[in-house]
């Protein structure tokens, strides 16, 4: 069964990361402190080469355990795909990488889903529809990039929203991306106690890109197998909390004149850090947002009516809405 990919991965992940810690330690693939980051001390990078090779290594012996199951395309784009934008991801955390390259690299992943015809059916010439979907992908992984920015928020929140994906794609029958979706999210799990709420290791960009990517490529991909009508909501609503804090983070910057592409200490989870004084409360409570928008984008998916549809929406994009006026104004913490 798929299912079993998420604790066969877990358990995978948590025994891996401490060998790839030692590893990135003796080649000195570390993160340096800086003004903008919250570590004080340097850590060790190649978190998500752990994660990806766990949640391979699992899938790899889940399939054969499942004969009655055809090659799986879908998870063979979503893996192949994951591995690009890793690889981008690992260049830039060691050798660095100017935006535009960077970018580029994020459109060889994307473009390696849809060439393979994974489009959003929205009724528009399908060469608008790709170049929507290409925006979408690398948007989305910009922004998964950006939120990795506190103890356990990345990790947390693709293991949620994977399996929450995981679980629609069970729903419909199709095993295989099912098993890779509980694989990476079984992955993102066992890695969380090596690096929440203590960090030893990070993701580094590589985690961030291949897992923004996994996401993006997983609604894509429910989108593609959801009849064009109200249902298409739900798996965007699994995303919405990333879109959300790249949405603030653009607006209040360009509020405020400063560079929308520099990193900073000024996320939305930042500034909810300041009010509730702990990080690791601002996680956990993020994490429970996340799952709620996760179980109510599973919601649509299996009845996809006009009032349910709306009443999720409106009351999620309410309750965002008023979280980015009341966070807007929270003072910034100090750089150090």
């Amino acid at each position: 069964m798929p299912l079993a990919a998420f604790p066969l991965a877990a358990a995978l992940a948590w025994l891996a990361v401490p060998l790839v810690i030692r590893f990135a330690i003796a080649i000195g693939f570390l993160d340096q402190p800086d003004p903008r980051k919250l570590h004080t001390t340097a850590t060790p990078l190649l978190g998500g080469v752990g994660v990806f090779a766990a949640a391979l290594a699992t899938w790899g012996v889940a399939m054969p355990l499942m004969p009655h199951v055809a090659a799986d395309w879908e998870a063979y784009y979503l893996l192949t795909g994951a591995a690009v934008a890793l690889g981008v991801g690992v260049w830039d955390d060691r050798f660095g990488m100017q935006p535009s390259v960077k970018m580029l690299g994020q459109a060889a992943a994307a473009t390696l889903l849809l060439a393979g015809g994974v489009t959003p059916e929205l009724g528009l010439p399908v060469g608008i529809e790709a170049a929507l979907a290409l925006v979408a992908l690398i948007a989305l992984m910009n922004a998964v990039n950006f939120l990795d920015n506190m103890n356990g928020m990345v990790g947390g929140i693709a293991a949620i929203t994977l399996a929450a994906f995981g679980w629609t794609s069970l729903d419909r029958g199709a095993l295989g991306i099912a098993a890779a979706q509980f694989a990476l999210a079984g992955a993102c799990a066992g890695f969380l106690p090596h690096n929440f709420p203590r960090a030893r290791i990070f993701l580094g960009d590589a985690g961030s890109l291949f897992l923004g990517y996994s996401l993006g490529a997983s609604a894509l991909l429910a989108l593609r197998a959801t009849p064009p009508g109200w249902g298409q909501a739900g798996p965007l609503l699994m995303l919405a909390y990333p879109a959300f804090d790249m949405l603030f983070v653009i607006v209040t910057r360009m509020r405020d004149g400063r560079p929308v592409w520099l990193g900073g200490k000024d996320h939305s989870n930042h500034r909810l850090a300041t009010l509730l004084r702990c990080p690791t409360r601002t996680v956990l409570l993020i994490w429970c947002s996340t799952a709620v928008l996760c179980a109510g984008g599973i919601a649509i998916l299996r009845q996809p009516l006009p009032l349910p549809t709306l009443l999720w929406w409106g009351l999620s994009t309410t309750l965002l809405a008023w979280s980015g006026l009341r966070l807007s104004s929270v003072p910034l913490a100090p750089r150090a």
